[in-house]
């Protein structure tokens, strides 16, 4: 039987595999406290019994609570926490102390913390590479662009 009879018998996904094209699965985030299924950028569990304290730890990349190791002291010093999933040490992403949409916790180091959490981390090399490409895109059509008589 060739492949023209199964065709229409073929799921999407099926097709999808099929072209090589790779689709991207998402993770479904539970809340460590409740197991309720929660958003990856949740700061608080969404059920009223529980209301857990939540971030996404850039050690285990999962959802997680976490607690205070140590307080800094300083005007850009950030608090240590660890993670309860992996036990690693975090510090809050810089974007979330900044008030925007953000529960990472960056890596922290012995003598320096990351500033970013992974997250945000991959989102600004997402928009270094648009910048790149389209400063590329404008000199070239700079060099090309008709000169007008």
């Amino acid at each position: 039987m060739g492949t023209a009879g199964r065709t229409s018998l073929w799921t999407s996904r099926e097709r999808i595999l099929e072209r090589g094209i790779l689709c991207r699965m998402s993770k479904t985030y539970r809340c460590p406290v409740c197991a309720n299924e929660v958003d990856v950028a949740a700061t608080i569990c969404s059920s009223a019994a529980c209301r857990a304290e939540l971030a996404f730890c850039s050690h285990c990349r999962d959802i997680t609570t976490y607690v205070l190791v140590e307080e800094r002291r300083g005007r850009t010093a950030r608090n240590l926490y660890r993670c309860d999933r992996c036990q690693r040490l975090g510090v809050k992403c810089y974007t979330w102390l900044s008030g925007a949409y953000c529960n990472g916790l960056a890596r922290a180091g012995d003598a320096v913390d990351m500033p970013l959490c992974s997250g945000c981390s991959g989102r600004v090399a997402e928009v270094s590479r648009n910048v790149i490409g389209w400063t590329l895109i404008g000199a070239l059509g700079g060099l090309f662009k008709r000169k007008g008589g």
